[in-house]
């Protein structure tokens, strides 16, 4: 259970840690567009991908296709890469005019000249809002769409600035006037402080372009304002700094582009400036055509359209928040078969720390590639020698312990050489061997850590905690039942597979072993209005806790996992950025006493963990009730108590 990519203080519940990474890189073309897949004859397919909870990549591509109108395209990890939609230029819109967005029903959300869309991974299609229709209040031509902590997604046009619901119910929250600025290429994205910040390309003061920021409410300030002939491109980053880093195509002393930061408060400084390129090249690239992402070890990525070792093909580079930037890759100076050129989308980093992206031309057909650099693997040799063994397996202990499990179960996998027992991850003190921010893609968390990865029916697992003894991991989305394998893979080899029950339900509430006194085992639960713990307050402070006992009518709150699909449709390994509810209702009673349940559903900005707000029944008497829970009918094998006191 992870919250908000932050560590949550609990003695009961999860927290996080941090991964590092070393000096060496493998270059890769992995796949190369076609005029069917989803190219384009202008070499411009610059879109950013975006990797589907199957393991899958998506993306889109401005032309090509059936209807040479553009595709939604999907590569598998190897390479194979295939049109997994082709707009038509009706209701659905045409050319694509952005990357995708991951939704938290794990569906794509995206945008072209005229529509706004959802696309499943198996290729269903939707359009969500078309501006051609009647009524329609929003012109065409949107920029992409990012989706914000309260679950609608939030997008710009060339003036307007909206908010959409997941069922494609759109309200105009602000109508952008010169002087704030007119004509944003790019999307916006959501801070850490809930607003949201974006570029324009001009009609800002003096006719620049300029740095926004919005409130949620629809009010823009305007903080920044780029140099003359500066032209933004790429949505801006917010690195763990805090403060906001973008590009700029051209601008700077040479007017080959600048990498800028910009402070919340508004101070603009120009962080690198780029050269212009001599017929003898320049290695460090210049232009950049699309935003920057920050790496996993701290550092900014990204990429420039010309330049480089080759004069015009264009670099990967990285730069350091201090300025000093590394030229990781060179493009081709010209279209061939095996190297793309021209990257002109925002690169993809993954828990593995490899770094994907696109080019807009070379490859095969010249209509462009997708590529991979590898960084390297944690900067420790790996030093398991003797085989990974599985000893056992069982749900999360202190949420009952089963030996059965279902969807977004959370799992505790015992045995030998696990893990590397000199893995860097293992020495942090307060966060020894757990997943850290940065080990997430986006919203999505790891399914490997520092090697370490862990199949469940075939099916990637989610790595929360490593150890040579124990792994803890969520348990992917299936429908199978009975019996399935569940295997792990180190740095050496993968184990010998365990079988372990899977059913549609594995029910458990939050009551650890060492939540007991005298033989009672007590749920843990707390008040929703300071936090404090459900529990007699001498007992919880010898357990070191704030606490103290419920009385009738309090609203309080108990932890759970495995209660199963909720709605809207949230899977495993998904930051939760949205209210839900269950899908199999529950009910709550002290003894023989039922008690009200005002919300059942996955806990915002956690993964995997469930929540259940429980005013506490009246008329009861002092004492330690039995908390006896049910889904679907059926009872909850656990036996566990909440103290009342009048």
């Amino acid at each position: 259970m992870y919250r908000g990519r932050q560590p949550m203080v609990s003695a009961v519940l999860l927290v996080s840690a941090a991964a590092v990474l070393s000096h060496a890189q493998t270059f890769s073309t992995l796949a190369s567009f076609t005029s069917a897949t989803g190219a384009s004859p202008i070499n411009r397919t610059e879109y950013s991908l975006v990797q589907g909870p199957d393991g899958n990549f998506y993306g889109t591509a401005r032309d090509g296709g059936a209807n040479d109108l553009g595709t939604v395209f999907k590569m598998t990890p190897d390479g194979t890469l295939t049109a997994l939609y082709s707009f038509t230029g009706q209701a659905d819109g045409l050319r694509p005019t952005s990357g995708l967005t991951l939704g938290s029903d794990g569906n794509f959300y995206g945008t072209n000249q005229t529509a706004i869309f959802k696309i499943t991974p198996g290729g269903t299609f939707t359009t969500l809002y078309n501006s051609l229709a009647p009524g329609a209040v929003l012109p065409g031509g949107f920029n992409g769409l990012v989706r914000a902590t309260d679950g609608n997604f939030y997008g710009i046009n060339s003036e307007t600035i909206f908010k959409m619901t997941p069922t494609g119910v759109v309200t105009v929250l602000h109508t952008l006037v010169a002087g704030e600025g007119l004509d944003p290429f790019d999307s916006l994205i959501q801070a850490s402080d809930g607003n949201f910040y974006g570029t324009t390309t001009d009609f800002g003061p003096n006719g620049q372009c300029t740095i926004f920021k919005m409130t949620s409410a629809g009010s823009v300030t305007v903080l920044a304002t780029l140099g003359s002939g500066s032209l933004p491109v790429g949505p801006l980053l917010q690195a763990s700094d805090g403060n906001f880093y973008g590009a700029a195509e051209d601008g700077g002393a040479s007017n080959s582009g600048t990498i800028f930061k910009v402070a919340p408060g508004g101070t603009l400084t120009t962080l690198y400036t780029f050269s212009p390129c001599s017929p003898s090249g320049c290695t460090s690239g210049s232009s950049p055509q699309a935003g920057l992402i920050q790496g996993k070890d701290g550092n900014l990525y990204g990429t420039t359209g010309s330049g480089g070792a080759n004069s015009t093909g264009g670099t990967i580079f990285q730069l350091t928040l201090g300025g000093t930037l590394t030229t990781l890759h060179s493009f081709a100076a010209q279209a061939d078969s095996t190297n793309g050129m021209d990257p002109q989308g925002t690169l993809l980093q993954l828990s593995n720390g490899t770094i994907y992206g696109t080019t807009a031309g070379g490859g095969t057909h010249n209509l462009g590639t997708v590529f991979s650099l590898q960084l390297p693997a944690p900067p420790y040799t790996c030093t398991n020698t003797a085989p990974v063994v599985i000893t056992s397996i069982e749900s999360a202990s202190a949420y009952g312990g089963y030996s059965y499990f279902a969807s977004g179960s959370w799992l505790e996998i015992k045995g030998t050489n696990l893990a590397d027992p000199n893995d860097p991850r293992l020495a942090n003190p307060s966060q020894s061997g757990q997943w850290a921010s940065t080990d997430f893609n986006g919203p999505n968390a790891p399914t490997n850590l520092d090697g370490i990865s862990v199949t469940i029916n075939g099916k990637p697992a989610y790595v929360w905690y490593l150890s040579p003894g124990q792994l803890n991991v969520q348990a992917p989305e299936d429908s199978t039942a009975g019996n399935v394998a569940i295997a792990v893979t180190n740095c050496k080899a993968t184990s010998s597979p365990v079988m372990l029950a899977r059913q549609s339900l594995a029910p458990g509430l939050l009551a650890p072993p060492n939540y007991s006194s005298g033989g009672t085992q007590y749920l843990v639960a707390t008040f929703t209005s300071d936090g404090a713990y459900v529990l007699n307050t001498s007992l919880g402070a010898s357990f070191g806790l704030n606490s103290r006992p419920a009385k009738p009518g309090d609203l309080i709150i108990a932890y759970g996992v495995g209660f199963g699909d909720v709605t809207p449709s949230i899977l495993p390994g998904v930051i939760v950025q949205q209210s839900n509810s269950l899908v199999n209702p529950v009910t709550f009673s002290f003894g023989a006493t039922p008690a009200t349940l005002s919300y059942s559903g996955l806990a915002g900005s956690f993964v995997g963990l469930d929540e259940f707000y429980i005013t506490v029944p009246s008329g009861l008497a002092d004492g330690d009730y039995q908390i006896n829970v049910s889904q679907n009918g059926a009872a909850l094998p656990q036996t566990m108590y909440l103290t009342v006191h009048n």
